[in-house]
C-alpha cells in the first residue's frame, strides 16, 4: 500500500467512500488497511510526479499541520502529534499519535501525497453526495438520477498508472465496459483530469474511484473479492442501469442483480 498515488476514495469494506462527517482517522486507517485507496494531493496532469524533495521533518510536519488544521472533520477533533519520521524507500514513514492511539502513515518525499488517508494537504474537505445505502461490491447508492450521455448511462473510472489498486481495477472495468459497448458511455479517466466535477462529488479524494451512472459509486478497488467476482459485480450493476439490455450477459448474474438496492 506504500505506493505513489495521484487521485482523490476505499475498496471492499471501506466505509462506502467516507461520505459521513467526523469520522475518526483511526477508522479511516483501518478501512484503508483492508481495502487500500489513495488520495491525490497534487491534482495536476501526468499523475503528480515527484519533484522538489523535502527533508523528512519538513514533509512530516506539512502532513501533521494539514491534519490538525482540519481535525474537526478528519479526526473528530483529536489533535495529531508526530512521534517519529524515517526514510523508507521512496517515501517517509511517519509515526502519528491520535489521542491515545499510535499509527504509522506515509508521506511522499515531495510532501504532496499522504497515506493512510491520502489527503490533499492544500485543499479543504468538500461536501460530498449524501449516500442512501450500500449495495453489492460495497458500492454506495446515491439519491441522484441516472446520468446519461446520448441516452446511455455514463460509467466513470478515475485512476492513475502510479496507483497499484488502479492498475488492478482498470482492465476489469475496461473489459466490462467493452461488453456493454453501445449501451453505455464509458469515460475512461486513467491519468486524466476530465470530469473533475463528478470526481469531486462522488470521491473522498481517493483512487480508484468508480461512478456507475451517478447511481452507484465506490472509492477503492475490488481486490478483496477477486477479479472474477468484481467483474460479475460490475456487470450486474451496469445491467441494472441499462435495464438488462445485454440479456445474454445479464442472465449470468441474475443472482447479483436481485440483490441490488
Amino acid at each position: 500500500m506504500v505506493e505513489k498515488f495521484t487521485r482523490p476514495n476505499f475498496a471492499e469494506q471501506n466505509l462506502g467512500g467516507l461520505t459521513k462527517n467526523l469520522i475518526p482517522i483511526s477508522i479511516v486507517i483501518a478501512a484503508l488497511l483492508i481495502g487500500g485507496a489513495i488520495i491525490y494531493i497534487n491534482q495536476g496532469k501526468g499523475g503528480g510526479k515527484i519533484s522538489g524533495l523535502l527533508p523528512p521533518q519538513q514533509a512530516a510536519e506539512k502532513a501533521i499541520n494539514y491534519i490538525n488544521q482540519n481535525k474537526e472533520t478528519l479526526t473528530g477533533g483529536n489533535t495529531v502529534s508526530l512521534l517519529e519520521v524515517v526514510e523508507e524507500g521512496t517515501v517517509y514513514k511517519i509515526s502519528l499519535k491520535i489521542g491515545e492511539n499510535e499509527f504509522d502513515s506515509y508521506v511522499t518525499k515531495d510532501g504532496k501525497l499522504l497515506f493512510v488517508q491520502a489527503i490533499d494537504l492544500e485543499s479543504k474537505p468538500q461536501e460530498k453526495v449524501q449516500e442512501e445505502e450500500s449495495t453489492i461490491g460495497n458500492f454506495s447508492v446515491s439519491k441522484d438520477e441516472i446520468c446519461k450521455e446520448n441516452e446511455k448511462p455514463i460509467i466513470y473510472f478515475f485512476g492513475s498508472k502510479d496507483c497499484p489498486h488502479c492498475k488492478w481495477e482498470h482492465p476489469i472495468i475496461e473489459k466490462v465496459a467493452k461488453n456493454f459497448e453501445g449501451y453505455i458511455s464509458f469515460h475512461n479517466n486513467m491519468d486524466s483530469d476530465a470530469d473533475q466535477d463528478v470526481f469531486s462529488k462522488y470521491s473522498t479524494g481517493g483512487i480508484p474511484t468508480l461512478v456507475l451512472g451517478c447511481k452507484y459509486y465506490r472509492v477503492g478497488s475490488g481486490e478483496t473479492i477477486g477479479e472474477e467476482q468484481e467483474s460479475k459485480v460490475l456487470t450486474a450493476l451496469i445491467c441494472k442501469l441499462t435495464k438488462n439490455q445485454r440479456a445474454d450477459l445479464c442472465e449470468t448474474v441474475q443472482d447479483l442483480i436481485s440483490q441490488i438496492k
